[in-house]
């Protein structure tokens, strides 16, 4: 017997089950998807070391001293000259000449390059996001794939500054949806109760990248080298599109029922689950369709309060967020050059472990909370013992602490956002997050390197930004137990019975009674008593979210 619409689980859950090979299989190539997204050395440019492997080629070597990466100096004379020709070794065993070289420039064109890079996410994630609303979760995957492909080829053997520069706009442009597709597609083939943990795996890649980027893109001897590296990579990705499906929780919502049912019956087959030859999937009611029918425009997402009040406070949460964690990331880049990465890691698997702990008795909302308080803490501890020039012991221990919490919240804030907002919204309002957190990060590039601020203010900044994401985790509903929303209007998550879009599904050749009534009830081949309804088919009122249910809460 299956059950029909309740308000737990979703018909992907209910025909597949909790978990099988098939949510693990789709789980495991969306994590390794989101990998070449995350050899995106550009986006922190500024904080890479010098190359090596590559030698600056000049006339007459005999009458040459004082030679360098970028400069060179005749024996007969004082002059200093530029280098104007190099030989780079190009995957440590061939020679490419270049005739212009980055890290030869003055430091701010690393800067504005970094700059440029995270200006092309910010557009990229928003568009990948309308697409994936409109065409589909698998076309922004594939699109990505090919484009992260292509452009990484071109960068390798690009020679010209201003194509140099482009090029790494339109790659991130074009190349920035497996940074949250995979999440999202996870959210919506995994069930309830499996949800977190799926999510966690697949977040893995995108959380280390705020950890080991720079020190990875630093181990090549060169730019072009990683490029390249990251090319073959990509170009294993594109075998792994077969096993992407399109999110069935998506061609529903479109009425793209007959596909989602294919899908299904494949999965099912993975899973070991036998299914009817006639197997079919309807709405549950006639509610469903007015649901379906609905209009969507950015003006729905405006007038709507409490999609606006959660998008409000989930796109100044990310850029906050982003601002503490990249302004963190520069000063141990900066002036903690040997941090130790393998302790870093030590610390995220112990915080990790800790949080996995507590998530037994804690919702994801007050694990965000306790891991931002010890970002806050740690950050401005760590620039106040810089300003009393302590014992850098201390600082060797704080740094790569609040690193590893950096990489927890941002692991947890990757859990929550795409279950916040409905199917036909997700995407678009998520890659938006991901934009206004770049935008954060470039404010913080401008203020730290550019030395905007003191160290004193930079502290009350960083103290004050940690206490505003915490008071802003008190509006985040909690999504623990709960099933995605599917429809513009259901973002309340305070009524169970309000989630009107359902689905039924016939498994089995002999259907249950529950079956037959609810295709009776879909259709109207029969007449039914309003009286004898069932109660979870009533649509309550949504609740209203936001600070005026906060100040409740303390008020009680």
């Amino acid at each position: 017997m299956s059950i029909i619409g309740t308000v737990h689980e979703d018909v992907t859950t209910d025909v597949l089950g909790q978990i099988g090979s098939w949510q693990w299989l789709v789980t495991m190539v969306s994590a390794a998807l989101m990998v070449p997204p995350m050899l995106n050395q550009y986006e922190d440019m500024f904080l890479l070391a010098s190359p090596w492997g590559i030698e600056c080629e000049v006339p007459g070597s005999s009458s040459i001293f004082n030679k360098s990466l970028c400069s060179f100096s005749f024996l007969n004379g004082t002059q200093v000259q530029k280098c104007s020709v190099w030989h780079v070794k190009f995957l440590w065993i061939f020679s490419i000449k270049k005739t212009w070289l980055m890290f030869c420039d003055h430091k701010i064109k690393a800067l504005s390059t970094a700059i440029i890079c995270r200006l092309g996410l910010v557009f990229g994630c928003i568009i990948f996001g309308l697409v994936a609303d409109s065409f589909g979760r698998k076309l922004a995957i594939t699109i990505d794939v090919i484009a992260e492909l292509g452009f990484r080829l071109i960068l390798t053997f690009c020679d010209s500054e201003s194509w140099f520069l482009l090029l790494i706009f339109l790659r991130s442009l074009f190349a920035s949806a497996n940074i949250y597709m995979g999440i999202i597609l996870t959210c919506e083939i995994a069930s309830t109760s499996w949800r977190t943990l799926l999510n966690a795996v697949v977040s893995i890649p995108r959380m280390l990248t705020t950890v080991c980027i720079v020190p990875l893109a630093n181990v090549a001897p060169n730019s072009e080298t990683f490029n390249f590296v990251a090319c073959i990579l990509s170009a294993s990705m594109l075998i792994l599109l077969r096993w992407i499906p399109e999110s069935p929780q998506w061609l529903l919502y479109n009425r793209r029922i007959p596909k989602a049912e294919q899908i299904m019956l494949r999965a099912a087959k993975i899973n070991g689950i036998e299914l009817c030859s006639d197997f079919r999937i309807r709405p549950v009611n006639h509610k469903a369709y007015q649901c379906l029918d609905e209009s969507w425009t950015c003006v729905n997402i405006l007038t709507t309060h409490n999609i606006r009040v959660l998008s409000f406070t989930i796109l100044v949460f990310w850029t906050f967020y982003f601002f503490i964690s990249s302004s963190l990331y520069i000063r141990i880049h900066y002036k903690q050059q040997h941090y130790g990465l393998l302790k870093t890691f030590c610390f995220v698997v112990l915080l990790g472990l800790l949080n996995c702990c507590l998530s037994k008795n804690l919702k994801l909302k007050w694990l965000l909370k306790m891991n931002l308080a010890f970002i806050g803490t740690s950050s401005t501890g760590q620039i106040f013992i810089h300003m009393l020039k302590f014992n850098n012991t201390i600082t060797n221990i704080i740094s790569p602490l609040a690193l590893a919490a950096s990489v927890i919240v941002h692991g947890l804030i990757l859990n929550i956002t795409p279950r916040l907002f409905a199917i036909n919204i997700r995407a678009t309002l998520f890659g938006c997050c991901y934009s206004s957190g770049h935008l954060g990060s470039i404010i913080c590039y401008l203020i730290v390197t550019l030395r905007a601020v003191d160290d004193v203010t930079m502290m009350i900044m960083e103290a004050g930004l940690a206490a505003l994401l915490i008071v802003l985790c008190c509006v985040l509903p909690d999504v623990e137990g709960r099933e995605l929303p599917d429809v513009l209007e259901d973002m309340d998550y305070f009524s169970e019975l309000s989630k009107p879009l359902r689905w039924a599904s016939q498994k089995t050749n002999s259907p249950s009674h529950e079956e037959v009534e609810m295709r009776v009830y879909s259709f109207g081949s029969a007449k039914h008593n309003p009286s004898t309804r069932s109660h979870s088919n009533e649509r309550l009122p949504a609740r209203r979210i936001g600070f005026v249910h906060m100040g409740r809460f303390l008020r009680r």
